[in-house]
């Protein structure tokens, strides 16, 4: 993997004007696939691990990270039925889409908090500590290296045999790609579990009543909405009633889904809420506790 991906890589540049389309402002040398968990409690207190994944678009000029079947099924267009369970899950865990820019190193940010859309960019860089302990991951050689950001201490292991200094979610900024991160209370976690090459258009089409905002403010209005005790019995307890009724309701996955998952009864905790396009458990309690990646 790790030739061809350095013996190819003038190839797949060649290849770039090929995945243009209307909102493209790059083209993919190589994409990455996380695993991304959270180890959470559910209501009564139990351990819970909440499983998602999530994609690195490579480029030459950006990266761009967003849900993992979000992209398989609103970018690539793929086996739309077949992903859409996850692609829901990711709708109702609000995964955010993340620009960055590899010139000038800002970052854009478009993150949901039901029931609008924001944006938000950011320009300070995270400062890694670089350490000696190595660990080989998916046949990789990788070092270690820490930081500090949003209020959590992070552990990386990083690979200098896939130069980039991209990797999952905000992490970035060291000499090769972040093949897996984890948090110091070990809480939350990033690993590698794909990585392909391919000539894919990175895209950022317009988002419609998209909010701007500054980063401190959502997180912190993030943070006391999604913490509060009300959030797991009502996730839209905080709504207006206007707001509620721009809403409309929608199954979560197809009939058919439902009807197997509950044994031929459709209940009412199987349903999602969407406002704005944005999904959210009106029906369906929270079922674990929200953990915050970012603290302040």
């Amino acid at each position: 993997m790790k030739k061809i991906i350095i013996s190819t890589l003038a190839l797949v540049l060649t290849m770039a004007a090929q995945a243009q389309t209307k909102d493209s402002i790059d083209c993919t040398v190589f994409t990455v696939g996380y695993d991304y968990k959270v180890n959470t409690t559910d209501k009564e207190g139990n351990a819970v691990t909440d499983s998602l994944q999530t994609v690195l678009l490579v480029g030459s000029k950006v990266t761009k990270t967003m849900g993992y079947y979000t992209h398989k099924y609103k970018v690539l267009d793929i086996d739309r039925q077949e992903y859409y369970d996850e692609y829901q899950r990711e709708g109702m865990a609000h995964v955010p889409t993340i620009f960055v820019s590899l010139a000038d190193k800002t970052m854009d940010v478009q993150e949901d908090v039901p029931p609008y859309h924001y944006a938000y960019q950011e320009s300070e860089e995270l400062k890694w500590t670089l350490l000696d302990d190595t660990l080989t991951i998916t046949g990789y050689l990788c070092h270690k290296a820490q930081t500090t950001y949003g209020g959590r201490t992070w552990y990386a292991y990083y690979t200098e045999d896939i130069p980039t200094t991209a990797g999952p979610w905000k992490l970035k900024g060291l000499p090769g790609l972040i093949v897996k991160t984890e948090d110091a209370e070990n809480i939350f976690s990033f690993e590698m579990f794909e990585l392909t090459q391919q000539s894919i258009a990175i895209t950022n089409p317009a988002v419609a009543d998209i909010n701007k905002t500054k980063r401190d403010k959502l997180v912190q209005m993030r943070n006391k909405l999604f913490l509060d005790k009300r959030y797991m019995e009502d996730a839209t307890y905080y709504f207006t009633d206007a707001e509620h009724r721009n809403g409309g309701g929608e199954f979560y996955g197809t009939i058919e889904d439902l009807k197997r998952r509950t044994g031929g009864v459709l209940r009412l905790d199987e349903c999602t809420y969407k406002i704005n396009g944005i999904a959210v458990p009106k029906y369906a309690k929270t079922r674990t506790l929200y953990q915050p990646l970012e603290l302040k």
